[in-house]
């Protein structure tokens, strides 16, 4: 992780507290931002019966690999109208001093072209909540209320225009302030405008309130059909994933998930404009990742965060299998080449280890790569004899140097211009055994051309 990192795991109440502590030992305590709840059902089916408390929650826990260096964005999530905002600016385009205020609720009939309240209920029932909530994003900039403010807590210029509204509590006054909004203040009180409430989430203007370490608006009624896989008890919701990745990334930035399931993570991340990495060891990544993310490159996948981020499809991904361990013991312990490796993986791998740019001659036979144009190595699982190394150190000859991996050798190893090693043991002194990470091979899935426009998400834009 790059000092500027975070993870996020998501763990169940059962083993929270034993990974907090472990959490905290590796990162240190310090770099623990927060602990999430997350509301991952509700209190129906059969755990509702079940005696005791129902459990609905898990937990997300948030860490920095150095919060010096740590720099999250600052993320908001829509809410509920706010009630105490209960006048309106009848006349905001004349000048402030002229400024007339009158009840929100008379505003909004005069919209909708009402006389009464109860006129209005009888048109939109359960539904007049949720007009009247629009009308004031629409008009927010016109939606006030006023809010006692000590003069200690403003500027001097401030101060003037507080002071005034006391002696003439007719009438709005104005302090201007330099790339900030302007105070204004009415009857020795501040107007407090609702504009500051909203935002733009996910290109949708509605009111809004930094999100908090409390996520329980996230319960998908349609979880079970996200990215068209299926995936019981192990999908997580693609709302909570983008959550993560607004508070700490950027476009562009890399997203990894070491346990990949479903797919999620990428699949949000794709359509976020972030670069990803998915590993997974089980059959996952044939019946439910692949597929998952072919619809969302061919823009087929419009559930989940689709039309929040307003995907329609494009970029492309490469799909890695990791080889198997390079040695494996035999059924007397000692460390052999693991049998499904051929000879061509194996120079390959071993060329990996040791530095060297694998690049076999089609004239040579002993040139299996090459780190300088007069340094080569050769890989054999033969065992070679004295005559042969001596003989293969004259074809070398002044000027170069062979290093010869080699599963045994005849002779005291001192050729003039070989190094000469056995394979096991030096792949024994240069791995981490239990970590397949010899030999990379890449399998190109067919890529859909890119969309217009689509490119621009990961910077490619102009780009072939």
């Amino acid at each position: 992780m790059s000092s500027c990192a975070t993870l996020f795991v998501h763990i169940d109440d059962n083993e929270l507290g034993y990974l907090i502590i472990l959490l905290d030992e590796i990162f240190g305590r310090s770099n623990r931002i927060s602990i999430v709840t997350f509301k991952q059902s509700s209190a129906s089916g059969p755990k509702a019966i079940n005696p005791g408390l129902v459990t609905t929650n898990n937990y997300v826990l948030y860490y920095a690999k150095d919060k010096k260096e740590w720099s999250p964005n600052r993320v908001f999530v829509p809410t509920s109208r706010d009630a105490r905002y209960t006048k309106f600016i009848d006349n905001f385009n004349e000048d402030f001093a002229k400024w007339r205020l009158i009840g929100l609720r008379e505003a909004f009939l005069r919209e909708i072209k009402l006389e009464t309240w109860d006129e209005a209920k009888r048109k939109f029932a359960d539904k007049l909540e949720e007009k009247l909530a629009g009308f004031v994003v629409t008009n927010a900039h016109c939606v006030v209320r006023t809010a006692r403010v000590a003069p200690k807590d403003v500027n001097e210029g401030a101060r003037e225009a507080l002071s005034a509204s006391n002696v003439d509590r007719s009438q709005v006054f104005c302090s201007i302030r330099e790339n900030k909004d302007n105070y204004y203040f009415l009857g020795g009180e501040q107007l407090v405008f609702y504009k500051a409430k909203t935002k733009v989430i996910d290109s949708v203007i509605c009111t809004a309130s930094p999100l908090t370490n409390l996520w329980d608006d996230l319960l998908s009624n349609n979880l079970h059909n996200e990215g068209g896989v299926a995936f019981p008890n192990g999908k997580k919701p693609e709302s909570l994933i983008k959550l993560c990745i607004e508070l700490s990334t950027e476009s562009g930035d890399l997203v990894l998930d070491s346990f990949a399931g479903s797919g999620t993570t990428g699949a949000v991340a794709h359509k976020m404009g972030r670069r990803w990495i998915m590993v997974e060891l089980g059959e996952h990544c044939h019946t439910h990742i692949i597929p998952r993310l072919k619809k969302v490159i061919d823009g087929e996948d419009q559930g989940g965060i689709s039309k929040a981020v307003g995907w329609q499809g494009g970029g492309g991904f490469r799909y890695y299998r990791l080889a198997p361990s390079l040695l494996e013991t035999d059924r007397w312990g000692n460390w052999v080449i693991n049998q499904t490796y051929n000879a061509a993986m194996l120079a390959e791998a071993l060329c990996k280890l040791e530095g060297f740019r694998y690049a076999p001659s089609d004239s040579v036979y002993w040139q299996h790569g090459c780190s300088t144009e007069q340094d080569f190595i050769y890989v054999t699982t033969a065992s070679l004899t004295h005559e042969q190394l001596q003989e293969l150190s004259d074809e070398v000859g002044e000027g170069r140097s062979l290093l010869v991996l080699c599963t045994a050798f005849r002779g005291r190893g001192d050729y003039a211009h070989l190094t000469v090693k056995k394979i096991p043991r030096q792949v024994l002194s240069r791995c981490e055994w239990g970590h397949d990470d010899y030999s990379l091979k890449v399998e190109n899935l067919p890529q859909k051309p890119a969309e217009p426009g689509q490119l621009s998400l990961f910077g490619m834009e102009g780009k072939s």
